[in-house]
């Protein structure tokens, strides 16, 4: 019952008490964290949560989905700002970060961990703060991470100046975003002039150079629009749509015209029908008249008839090559549209035996589609000509960049010759000072890789020097080693190293390699035929090693077997190690059994630990039980204490005569004064004369005796009984000696502490 009593609060079985007792521990306390984690009660736990400091507990409450770990993770957050000693456990947790100023912070706080403030970085996109820590913060890994998220140019500028010189990873890392985002400038700039050149389409009444301006744009508009913004994708279709709306009304009505140019030939050509139905029907009269001329008009007919074939045949061609003119526009095979027109032109300029109906409705045709094809060969050839600008352009910036890797200058350098060369049969066009501009840049922008190449030819021959060194050396370690007595880690040691300088050394030339590498192969063949019988005689001594480790399971002496075994591992000896995973299956068989033989070694001693465990709980059981039977006797003796006490005090105020309670005073003073002297304990005054005289009545040999054999306190006990036992007396009689009797208790500890 005492020990309920005086349990602390924050133990009590009452929850109102637990959570009053919360206000008063400590936030990083054994008895908060207690609570927050296994109390009952749910509104404790939470209270003791929101209390609780230790940043490693409140993590782990936080995990789930439940209030109590939303209120953990609340915790975590306002405890974060401030916590600095747990800064891995919460970027394990950062996805519970998720507060801006506290993200702020963090990336702020040069004291933070760098994980967290990694974590916290990749969230911001303030490119002021960026800018200030990627300028100030004594972290060059969070420097360059916060460049990494600057998008400014101007700023990006500005940390080039600031930091460029004394940073080299942050200045190539800047230099990279610096070009990235002018190269963004510039595709947006680009995206707008388009945006700007579709809404001026159809502002001019040259339709088909309009039609091929939108096609063009809409091409150039497909290689950016991956990096438009909705704001310009929408006006930009909108241009589009608004421009094929009035390019439609347009077409329809040149559509019309045409309609009404066809019915016009073809009354035209009935006209010509009839006219040649009427000559044909005068030249047969004028046969039927001319008999004599039937011979010569025959010769007519047939070349008319060949004529005839050979413009039928021709008309073919050129319908031909008209449907296959529209078939590369409608494709958008503009450079075949382009062949292709050319060659229509020349072969209706080389014809002359083609009707004037047919001629006419070609030329038709064709003068259609002319001012198409003209506008095509205008922009191919401004084109390739803004294409050729710019080749020289970019040889001029490979030239005066220094930074370039020689592989790649020369490969660049290739690949712009290559393009003028397309554009050349592209567009022949007047490029001759295009082409000397172009030609002198790609020359000088190639002398640093002609003159590096040069230098890794000189390379490679200090490289086949260096393999031919090798080889020699692998050579005189054959001949010069005593293979009865070879030392063969060392030997292997040296050959493994001559491998290693082997594939470290640089490249040699092609024609160099082969002769070379064989002589290098001959020379590792000669030193394995003796390393080969070394490690097989090697390993067959390992495998022997093993058969007798098994051999140990059979031992029933587990410690003599534990001492084989310690034996065997000081005999076992790699000369020459085989493949890795050889040797690792052989180990394995080694050491399974010595294994078996350890674990078994640890069961018998586990068994022997358990008995002396259970020898040990019983002796303690025994005591256990020992002392509270002890304790039994202890508590009966005192309930009869108090029992006696009890009764004492009641007999003390029983009625009885005056003679009874002048006795009981008398033989109660006497007691009291027995044990004052057997306890050595002041007497009242009033008692002093008659101490000293007991005292000398007393003096006798058989009181010394009996208290020399007893202790006072043994003496004592008879003694307090004896007054407990005596009956009434008077009240001022019995307060005064309850008074002496109660000082003479604390000289008996065991009754005055159960009394009190």
């Amino acid at each position: 019952m005492l020990g309920n009593f005086f349990k602390p609060k924050w133990l009590h079985k009452d929850a109102k008490v637990r959570i009053q007792a919360i206000q008063g521990l400590a936030g990083n306390s054994v008895e908060l964290i207690r609570l927050a984690q296994t109390d009952p009660d749910m509104g404790v736990r939470s209270e003791a949560i929101t209390r609780l400091s230790h940043l490693p507990t409140l993590i782990q409450l936080g995990h789930g989905a439940t209030p109590l770990a939303d209120r953990a993770r609340q915790r975590v957050i306002i405890l974060a700002a401030t916590d600095h000693h747990h800064d891995i456990l919460l970027a394990d947790v950062f996805s519970w970060l998720q507060n801006p100023a506290l993200l702020t912070s963090i990336a702020r706080d040069n004291e933070r961990g760098v994980k967290l403030r990694r974590h916290a970085l990749e969230q911001l996109n303030d490119q002021n703060l960026l800018f200030e820590i990627a300028s100030n913060d004594v972290s060059k890994e969070i420097q360059y991470l916060a460049a990494t998220r600057l998008h400014d140019l101007d700023k990006l500028k500005l940390l080039d100046k600031q930091l460029g010189k004394t940073n080299k990873r942050l200045r190539q890392l800047l230099k990279e975003r610096i070009d990235q985002e002018q190269h963004a400038q510039q595709i947006q700039q680009r995206i707008a002039t388009l945006c700007d050149d579709a809404e001026s389409l159809g502002k001019r009444s040259t339709w088909a150079q309009e039609k091929t301006r939108a096609l063009t744009l809409q091409q150039r508009w497909q290689e950016t629009a991956q990096h438009a913004n909705p704001a310009h994708q929408t006006r930009f279709d909108t241009a589009i749509q608004t421009f094929q709306q009035q390019l439609t009304t347009y077409e329809t009505e040149q559509a019309q015209r045409a309609k009404q140019q066809a019915q016009q030939a073809a009354e035209q050509a009935r006209i010509a029908a009839e006219a040649a139905a009427l000559a044909e029907q005068q030249a047969q009269a004028a046969r039927e008249q001319q008999e004599q001329m039937q011979q010569a008009q025959a010769q007519v007919r047939q070349q008319r008839q060949q004529q005839q074939a050979q413009q039928s045949e021709l008309q073919q061609h050129l319908h031909q090559a008209l449907q296959a003119l529209e078939a590369h526009l409608e494709a958008e095979r503009y450079g075949e549209a382009i062949d292709q027109h050319q060659s229509l032109l020349q072969t209706l300029k080389e014809t002359t035996g083609l009707p004037a109906g047919e001629r006419a409705f070609f030329q038709r045709r064709i003068q259609m589609l002319t001012p198409y094809i003209r506008e095509l060969q205008d922009w191919r050839r401004w084109g390739t000509d803004q294409v050729r600008k710019q080749l020289i352009e970019t040889a001029e910036h490979l030239r005066t960049d220094d930074a370039l890797d020689p592989q790649e200058r020369a490969k660049q350098v290739q690949t712009l010759r290559n393009e003028w060369r397309k554009l050349s049969q592209m567009e022949p066009g007047q490029q001759r000072a295009l082409w000397k501009a172009f030609d002198a840049n790609v020359t000088a922008a190639y002398e640093p890789s002609k003159q590096h190449f040069n230098e890794q030819a000189q390379q490679r021959q200090a490289h086949l020097e260096q393999r031919n060194t090798l080889c020699a050396q692998l050579e005189a370690l054959h001949a010069e080693t005593d293979w009865d007595n070879a030392d063969w880690r060392t030997l292997n040691n040296q050959i493994n190293q001559l491998r290693k300088q082997w594939k470290e050394a640089g490249t040699v030339g092609h024609k160099d390699w082969k002769t070379v590498n064989d002589r290098f192969n001959a020379a590792m063949d000669l030193l394995e035929t003796p390393l080969k019988t070394e490690r097989e005689r090697n390993w067959q001594e390992r495998e022997q090693l093993v058969a007798t480790a098994k051999n140990l399971l059979e031992q029933t002496d587990t410690a003599q077997a534990i001492e084989d075994a310690k034996n065997l591992q000081t005999q076992w000896r790699i000369s020459l190690p085989s493949r890795p995973a050889d040797e690792q299956r052989l180990w394995k068989q080694f050491r399974e059994p010595i294994d078996a033989l350890f674990a078994r070694s640890r069961e018998e001693r586990q068994q022997q630990r358990q008995e002396r465990d259970a020898h040990l709980a019983e002796t303690t059981r025994l005591e256990a039980e020992k002392r509270q039977r002890e304790l039994e006797q202890q508590q009966q003796k005192r309930a009869a204490w108090d029992t006696l006490i009890a009764q004492g005090i009641s007999n003390k105020s029983a009625e009885t005569d005056s003679d009874t309670q002048q006795a009981n005073q008398t033989a109660g003073e006497k007691l009291c004064l027995q044990l004052e002297i057997l306890l050595d304990l002041e007497t009242p005054a009033a008692f002093q004369q008659a101490r000293m005289e007991y005292q000398l009545a007393q003096l006798s040999e058989s009181m010394l005796s009996r208290r020399e054999l007893q202790s006072p306190t043994a003496q004592a006990l008879p003694l307090l009984k004896q007054w407990y036992a005596l009956g009434g007396m008077a009240e001022e009689a019995a307060q005064l000696q309850t008074l002496r009797i109660e000082k003479i208790h604390a000289q008996i500890p065991e009754i005055y502490q159960h009394h009190r």
